[in-house]
């Protein structure tokens, strides 16, 4: 490898095995929303932090976010974010006040490492296969708060939090029984990011997969969402931009196909190759969203 493939796969490592924090810049009161800070700890006792949103249904909606990302979204239009970021804010709160708007509870946390959430045990991340136990822990949660325990729950769930939630259903399907139905933005198998954004950057895939492996204890192998995904037993609506550079459409055509179900939906993201495109997309026009759960929770 020449100097800059090293230099790329060292950031490349750190994305996406090592948790990086960044500020939670705004909140929900910013858009006249009442909410509670919270804390509750994951299946393995780390202590995960969000906010509570109350709405005026008996449904809610529980929320995570994508790697490097926190409950309010992240600040790429700010040094040093923007440095090899997208460049631009996503910024998830305009997504809960619709939500908000039609009635919604909303459930909202930083996933471990991220945000104001504990570490854990140990500092690395594990593209879900860790953080399963927080998507859990959120569950719990909900299910044990006196205004929450007898709503209906839905899932949002974005990329490094989506492969979370689909480990956590394969290992634990017991924890989503009831579950009314789960939006899913961009989950990612490690096969589909070595094809993709590993290979472009001049990184062979055996150099990629053995220095992973020395950073996080984690087979590239094991992260593979379209065997997660045969344990979806609920209605799933998938998205993701087509021409992301980081990753190959078969992956989300492979997860679409391997969910058992006959009530999901696929949504291609089209003009763009930023997958940080998606994350902001439905804050910018939330329809889809209100459709998709007003539809499975009304």
């Amino acid at each position: 490898m020449n100097e800059q493939s090293q230099q790329a796969m060292k950031a490349m490592l750190h994305v996406m095995g090592e948790a990086s924090r960044t500020p939670i810049l705004r909140r929900p009161s910013d858009y006249d929303m009442k909410y509670e800070d919270v804390f509750f700890p994951a299946m393995d006792g780390t202590v995960i932090e969000g906010w509570f949103i109350p709405g005026s249904s008996d449904n809610i909606i529980i929320v995570n976010h994508f790697k490097g990302a926190n409950r309010y979204g992240l600040p790429g239009h700010l040094e040093p974010w923007s440095i090899g970021g997208p460049g631009f804010e996503v910024n998830f709160l305009p997504l809960y006040k619709a939500l908000h708007e039609a009635g919604y509870n909303i459930l909202t946390y930083d996933l471990r490492g991220n945000g104001l959430s504990a570490p854990g045990p140990h500092p690395i991340i594990g593209s879900g296969l860790i953080e399963y136990r927080d998507v859990i822990g959120a569950l719990r949660y909900v299910r044990s708060r006196e205004e929450t325990k007898n709503m209906d729950i839905s899932i949002y769930t974005q990329c490094y939090g989506a492969n979370s939630t689909f480990t956590a259903i394969h290992k634990h399907p017991e924890e989503f029984e009831g579950i009314k139905s789960m939006m899913a933005l961009q989950p990612l198998s490690a096969k589909a990011f070595i094809d993709g954004g590993v290979t472009a950057a001049g990184i062979p895939a055996e150099t990629w997969e053995t220095e992973y492996e020395k950073l996080t204890s984690i087979r590239t192998s094991d992260i593979d969402m379209p065997t997660f995904a045969k344990s979806i037993n609920f209605p799933t609506f998938l998205v993701q931009v087509r021409d992301d550079f980081l990753t190959k459409p078969y992956d989300m055509e492979d997860i679409f196909e391997s969910i058992p179900v006959e009530e999901k939906k696929l949504f291609w993201i089209e003009d763009t190759n930023i997958r940080t495109e998606a994350y902001r997309y439905f804050s910018n026009d939330p329809s889809q969203v209100i459709e998709w759960f007003d539809k499975h929770m009304k």
